[in-house]
């Protein structure tokens, strides 16, 4: 496997770059004002690193203020929601172990 350079896709709303049987990296990017759509759920874990930006997350009941430089665990079957707060792209990287699309 060769390495991947995410600043290329910046800008997509979502997009895996890398899939194994056991894993997926994605990135995601959230315009100012916007959200990541319907709350949802994932089979396994998602670890999200925020790249650039900032946003609120909602995991189960709680919510978390993420910006530049955090990472946060979304536990595997647990709902969550993702709106951006800022005034820039929030861009991420993601990592769902085991695959979730």
């Amino acid at each position: 496997m060769k390495p991947i350079r995410l600043s290329d896709d910046r800008g997509e709303f979502f997009k895996i770059v890398h899939e194994s049987p056991h894993s997926q990296v994605g990135t995601m990017t959230i315009d100012p004002g916007k959200d990541s759509g319907p709350e949802e759920t994932h089979p396994g874990d998602q670890v999200m690193y925020v790249l650039e930006g900032e946003a609120d997350i909602e995991i189960g009941k709680e919510t978390h203020h993420l910006s530049e430089g955090l990472c946060i665990v979304i536990p595997a079957r647990t709902r969550h929601h993702v709106k951006n707060t800022g005034t820039k792209a929030f861009f991420t990287l993601n990592v769902f172990a085991p695959p979730a699309y």
